[in-house]
């Protein structure tokens, strides 16, 4: 690191729970030198994913997250008139900052089955579950002692699991907008996340930006972190599995996908791509 620092007594604090591990160090940084350590803990911008945040010692998973800043010698700033709030700071020229960073466990990749990663950036993963009553309709079924058909006026529905699969991409400089615009809506063409095809709704995604320390030329231009959803529809019936495109048909009785002519209730599409920047790797 090319930023002199020295770490305060105290220092580090520890947690591990059911998050991973995690940590806060306090050090000890001039008070020019700010910036240039937020910098260098918590990376710049690169065209395909960022420079790697800085990680904890002997933990290459755990990844500095957070730095704040506090003056040393709060009780004695450069003393100076500031005209107004938008003019001026108090400076502590040739004193110190105590710089608070916090680590937080965050892995490259939480599942094999899903998509991969690119370099510098790092995909975590979360599932929910969730369920909604389906109306199916009483045809085709037949009560199993007589063998008498169910009555065409008796209500029958179906309880139907439906799982939130939850994957956020983290440190991404270049996100695939055109892609997320044209696969919302769509359904996965093949295995994903361990879903079989035709199973997996992708609903659509969060977006928020990720800054770097230094705001001397505006906003930073650092990454962003997208919050996919997609939700799966897997019916289990007679030994088969069934997903968005199927409804259920009473005669003859069973789960069948349907069509217009030309097109399936929803488009396939191969949920990979949500995971490639935009203008290549």
């Amino acid at each position: 690191m090319g930023v002199a620092f020295r770490e305060l007594g105290g220092s580090p604090r520890e947690q591990y729970d059911a998050n991973g591990f995690s940590a806060r160090r306090e050090l000890l940084v001039a008070w020019e030198d700010r910036d240039a350590m937020a910098v260098e803990i918590l990376g710049e911008a690169a065209q395909y994913g960022g420079n790697s945040w800085t990680t904890y010692p002997g933990k290459p998973s755990v990844f500095a997250v957070s730095i704040r800043y506090e003056p040393v010698d709060a009780d004695r700033p450069d003393r100076q008139e500031l005209a107004s709030l938008t003019q001026g700071l108090n400076s502590y020229s040739g004193s110190f900052a105590k710089a608070i960073v916090t680590y937080e466990t965050i892995n490259e990749l939480d599942r094999d089955d899903g998509p991969d990663n690119e370099d510098g950036t790092q995909i975590s993963y979360r599932m929910k579950h969730a369920a909604e009553y389906r109306e199916i309709g009483p045809g085709g079924w037949s009560w199993v002692d007589t063998s008498d058909p169910l009555p065409s006026d008796r209500p029958l529905a179906r309880w139907m699991p439906m799982t939130e699969h939850h994957l956020t991409w983290r440190k991404v400089v270049n996100p695939p907008w055109a892609t997320i615009h044209a696969l919302q809506g769509t359904v996965n063409d093949g295995d994903f996340l361990g879903c079989p095809a035709g199973t997996l709704l992708f609903e659509g995604a969060e977006a928020s930006k990720l800054y770097a320390g230094d705001f001397e030329s505006g906003a930073s231009p650092f990454c962003w972190e997208i919050k996919y959803l997609f939700r799966e529809c897997s019916v289990k019936h007679g030994g088969g599995v069934y997903g968005w495109n199927h409804l259920y048909r009473e005669d003859p009785a069973g789960w069948v996908e349907a069509t217009n002519g030309s097109a399936k209730l929803y488009d396939q599409a191969d949920f990979n791509t949500l995971f490639q920047s935009a203008g290549g790797t």
